[in-house]
């Protein structure tokens, strides 16, 4: 008989496994990255903080 996965907690898209990480661990930095703000100019997550500490928060909104 399949084993099968556990079910999904609610707000949770995908199980937590290595095929889907959750992302960098309290503490862990973060990867660098490079998006585009509000203005259209594409800015860089390094060059922005300046070296200072920075709190990331991606934010899903209701239109896709």
């Amino acid at each position: 008989m399949t084993q099968q996965p556990e079910p999904t907690p609610p707000g949770r898209r995908m199980p937590e496994t290595d095929d889907f990480p959750s992302g960098p661990a309290i503490g862990e930095s973060m990867p660098d990255f490079t998006l585009v703000n509000q203005r259209g100019e594409s800015t860089n997550f390094a060059t922005a903080r300046s070296g200072k500490k920075a709190l990331v928060v991606f934010h899903r909104s209701v239109r896709w």
